[in-house]
Formats: C-alpha cells, sequence, structure tokens
C-alpha cells in the first residue's frame, strides 16, 4: 500500500459514513453526531513525524531534503524554545501562534528566523509559542505532519525541556546525530524516554560526506549497537547527507539522491506510515463504522449491505502489505520540485483563456459597432445573429439601449423569414433558430487554432511537456491537440499528463468533501476549496467558451 492507496481507502469508507449517515432518522441528533464525528476523524488524519537532535545536527537540513523544499531555517546557532511545525499548504506561508493571544499572526516565510531562532529571538522574549510552516510539498499533501523540535543539549535549558515535553504528540520520532559525534549523551537519554511513548523510531547519521567509506561502516555498526542495547531490538541506522539530498531532489537527479541516503530513509519511512495507518487507523475505523451500525437505526436492508462493504474493505487493508519498492519510488518522485511545480501550480487551460479574452475584445467592439453602423447590423441580420452563448455574452456587454438600436433589424429580417417560409413550402427545417455563422464563434475558432499551434511549437522546442510549462487543458482543447500531434510518444505524454491531473483534482474533491461534511472546513487547502470549479473545468472547459445548446427532435 502507498499514500495514493491509503487515501482511496478512507475515500471509500467516506462514502459508507455519508450513506450511513443519510439512512438515519430524520432529527436522530446522536446518530447524526455519531458519524459527523467519524467523518471528522478521517478529515483530522495525520502522522506527527518529530525530528529531534543536538544542534548542528542537520535537523531542518533533513526535513528540507524529506521536503525537497530549501525552505526551513538551517545555521549553528541554536533554535529557541519554539516548536516549528511544517503541514500542507497551497502557497507557502508561516502561522505565528503567540502566548496569551487567541489569533494567530501571519508572517513572511523569509522572515522565519526572527522567530524562532537564538538570534532573531533570543530567550524567546517574543513569546511564539509555535509556529506553523505551510508548504507545498507532496508528502505533506498526503497527511504527514513533520515537527522541528529545538535542539536537545543547548546551553538554553527551555530548548531541551521544550522537546522532551513533546514527546506524548509524536507519533513517529527520527532521532538525528551525525558522523561527527554519533550518540552523545544528550540523545541517547532523549531516546530511552521516547521510546516507550511513540510507535516507532528511526535514528539518522547525518552527514556522511563528510567521513570516507570505512569510517561510515564502523559508526553505522557502532549505532546500530548500541541502540540494541538501548532498546533491546533492531532499529536501522541509515546513513545520509542532507545536504547533498537537497541538492540532488532540486536537481532532480534520482541517481543522485540513491547515493546520499535520502530516498532509502523516505521509503521506510513511507512504508511504515502507510502500514501504521493501514493497521492502526483505518482498521479501526472500520471497528467504528460497524459499531455504529449496530447503535444506530438505519433501514434493515441498507444496514446489512452497508456492514457487508465495511467488513470487505476491512479484509482488503488487513491483506495489503506496504509497495513494492519501485511503486513506493513512483510515489516519492512526486516530492521531486521538478513533478511538484507541475501538479500543483499548473494554471488553468490557456486555450480557454486566449478564447476569452479575444471574444471578449472582439464583442466590446462589435457591440459598439453593431449599435451604430447600419451596414453592421444588415450584415448581423443575415448571418442570423450571433450564437445562443455569445448572444448572452453580447447582452453582458451591451446596454439595453444598445440591444434596442442593434436588433431590431435582425428581428425584422427573421420575421420576413418566417412569413416567406409560411406561404411557399411550409418546411419547418429551413428556419434558422440562430445564427450558424456566428462572428464571435469564428474569433473563437481562430484562437483555438493559433494557441493550439503555439502549444505545439513550445513542447517541440523544450523536448518535455513538464519544461514546456503547458497549462491543465480542458478534454475538449486536450482532444483538439491531439488531432494535431503527429507523434506517439507525445500522445501518450499528453493523456498521463491529463489523468494525473483528474486524479489529482479527484483527490482534492473528496478530501474537500469529507471535511465539509465534518464541520472542518477549515482545514481544506486552497488546492482543495477550489477543486469544485477546477474539476469542472477539466471535463468541459471554461463556461465562457465550451457551452453548448442542442435541441432535439423528440418526437
Amino acid at each position: 500500500m502507498d499514500l495514493q492507496e491509503y487515501e482511496r481507502y478512507k475515500f471509500r469508507l467516506a462514502e459508507i459514513i455519508r450513506t450511513a449517515r443519510l439512512g438515519a432518522p430524520a432529527h436522530d441528533y446522536d446518530a447524526d453526531r455519531h458519524w459527523v464525528d467519524l467523518l471528522a476523524r478521517l478529515a483530522e488524519d495525520r502522522f506527527t513525524v518529530v525530528v529531534a537532535g543536538r544542534f548542528n545536527r542537520g535537523k531542518s537540513s533533513l526535513m528540507n531534503a524529506i521536503l525537497g523544499m530549501d525552505r526551513l531555517p538551517t545555521g549553528i546557532v541554536p533554535l529557541t524554545s519554539v516548536i516549528t511545525s511544517v503541514r500542507y499548504g497551497t502557497s507557502e506561508r508561516v502561522l505565528l501562534d503567540y502566548i496569551g493571544r487567541g489569533l494567530r499572526a501571519e508572517a513572511k516565510l523569509k522572515d522565519l528566523a526572527d522567530y524562532v531562532t537564538e538570534k532573531g529571538n533570543p530567550g524567546n522574549t517574543k513569546q511564539i509559542r509555535d509556529a506553523e510552516i505551510q508548504l507545498p510539498a507532496e508528502i505533506l499533501r498526503r497527511g504527514f505532519f513533520f515537527v522541528d523540535t529545538p535542539g536537545l543539549g543547548s546551553a538554553i535549558f527551555e530548548n531541551s525541556e521544550t522537546t522532551r515535553q513533546y514527546i506524548p504528540e509524536i507519533d513517529v520520532l527520527i532521532l538525528v546525530t551525525s558522523f561527527e559525534s554519533p550518540l552523545t549523551e544528550d540523545e541517547i537519554r532523549f531516546l530511552q524516554q521516547a521510546e516507550g511513548s511513540v510507535r516507532a523510531v528511526f535514528v539518522v547519521i547525518n552527514k556522511q560526506d563528510t567521513v570516507t567509506a570505512d569510517a561510515r561502516r564502523e559508526v553505522s555498526d557502532y549505532v546500530n549497537k548500541t541502540v540494541h542495547e538501548l532498546l533491546g531490538r533492531e532499529i536501522k541506522a541509515f546513513s545520509v547527507s542532507a545536504r547533498d539530498g537537497l541538492a540532488a531532489k532540486l536537481s532532480a537527479n534520482m541517481d543522485a539522491l540513491q547515493d546520499t541516503g535520502i530516498l532509502d530513509l523516505e521509503e521506510e519511512l513511507v512504508r511504515f506510515l502507510t502500514d501504521a495507518r493501514a493497521g492502526l487507523f483505518l482498521l479501526g475505523m472500520c471497528d467504528r463504522v460497524l459499531r455504529g451500525l449496530e447503535l444506530f437505526p438505519v433501514a434493515e436492508s441498507g444496514r446489512e449491505r452497508l456492514a457487508s462493504q465495511v467488513r470487505m474493505l476491512h479484509d482488503e487493508v488487513a491483506k495489503t502489505r506496504v509497495s513494492e519498492e519501485k511503486t513506493t519510488r513512483a510515489a516519492i518522485r512526486e516530492t521531486l520540485p521538478a513533478v511538484r511545480t507541475r501538479l500543483q501550480e499548473i494554471p488553468p487551460c490557456e486555450v480557454c483563456r486566449d478564447v476569452v479574452d479575444k471574444v471578449f475584445k472582439f464583442l466590446a467592439q462589435y457591440q459598439y459597432d453593431l449599435s451604430t453602423r447600419p451596414e453592421i447590423q444588415k450584415e448581423h441580420a443575415d448571418r442570423g445573429g450571433f450564437c445562443a452563448l455569445h448572444t448572452w455574452h453580447y447582452e453582458h456587454i451591451a446596454s439595453p439601449r444598445g440591444v434596442c438600436t442593434s436588433y431590431p433589424t435582425l428581428l425584422t429580417r427573421t420575421a420576413e423569414r418566417l412569413r416567406q417560409t409560411a406561404s411557399t413550402c411550409n418546411d419547418a427545417s429551413s428556419i434558422r433558430v440562430f445564427g450558424f455563422e456566428c462572428p464571435a464563434c469564428k474569433v473563437r475558432w481562430q484562437t483555438e487554432q493559433e494557441r493550439v499551434r503555439l502549444i505545439l511549437e513550445r513542447i517541440r522546442s523544450a523536448n518535455t511537456i513538464e519544461s514546456s510549462q503547458v497549462s491543465a487543458l480542458c478534454l475538449p482543447h486536450l482532444q483538439l491537440l491531439l488531432q494535431r500531434t503527429e507523434s506517439p510518444e507525445l500522445r501518450n505524454q499528453l493523456l498521463l499528463t491529463e489523468a494525473t491531473l483528474l486524479e489529482r483534482t479527484a483527490e482534492d474533491m473528496e478530501r474537500y468533501a469529507i471535511k465539509h461534511d465534518a464541520l472542518r472546513r477549515y482545514l481544506a487547502s486552497r488546492e482543495e476549496s477550489s477543486a469544485p470549479l477546477r474539476g469542472l473545468e477539466l471535463v468541459v472547459g471554461h463556461r465562457n467558451v465550451n457551452a453548448t445548446f442542442v435541441v432535439e427532435d423528440i418526437m
């Protein structure tokens, strides 16, 4: 099971809970509260991964490497007693929680060091309780919640004490030591204190780039042996170079990333978290849903059907094992900056954007000419006017007076056609309901052709879709692009990219729906809140471009 599969199980469970909630009797407050509480559990699901160690071990550097973003402040000066958490956000920002204040304040990410470092905030004189960083990193989007704690063994007592007090909040602990002085007394003591309270412990030996291969093996063996003696069980120590790992991610170099040890650590972290979440969270949620179906009235046939679905889901989760290595690496690859940018910052369909812009400019000029020039009014009437869509776009731009000076000629000309039809063949098929030679439609078609041509030129010159920065094409314009694409390889890339965007938007929709139903809309990211409109535009395009009106013969 990978992180995406885990979320799909959550979405299936949410759908079962919604159905049970709808099947409950009206005005049954207890039943409704029970199902909403279960949805809230799904909405708030996250795993807290705490990164701890002495200062100058490279904790923040390691988190930067895992996130694939050089955003967290690093340096040799000890941090203050401020807990710094990192969670997903569509855009980068920092929220500061002050001691004694109810409301959070927002700060710029570049100014973070002024609040969480000893140099910028000595002795925490600014009274910051914690700082929450929101970043558009894929691993955070999947429910990971990272916490960077103050350094252990700091000369400032509050730093170490704050970290120790945070132990009960930890799901997974990553203890960071280094090859310079592995496992100091402070780190060993903290490891012993935390081991009984957390679900898993990962030990990371950072700065492998500073020692030889022989020294790496020697130190790794020492750390493995020491940890085994302390905890009475095997815990693999990971040898990494956080600095080189971040550089490899920023350059999207998977081969170099493997040599840094970061990839091995991430794979093991993802494996454990998906496995633990499936075993502890999903299975527990299935049990809670089954108990709810027994406690609260649901239509008898519906109850058994839902219970059967839950039991089937429970069995699937129980039998599912962690994904193979190549699947895990494919998921981790999504955290690389090139891919992350492609998926999260991609703008809406550029063809739709151009059409909306060009048609608006055309109508803005045309409505003026139509209201002031008789020859334009005659041409407009002979063509049968605009199509239905552009008629209403025109009405939105034109004034009532402008419509009244522009359209009498069209209405009179149409009346003549109707009288002529009545007096001759009486053939209703000869009646044109609206203009099939719409001038605005011609602008649209020309704009579409030109933009598609430019997109193809851009892709060919860039060699790849990612580097060409193609927008999130809607399906109608994707089809237009595919029709003009000769390369089978390029067609496959376009199709796979579109499939990924659709899947990603569907996930955002599911997340938003769960948070909405659980009364947790404040947890929704900007991506999730915009997913409804984005999803519709991906399927049919912008409402001012691809709306169509069809009259069918129902006889």
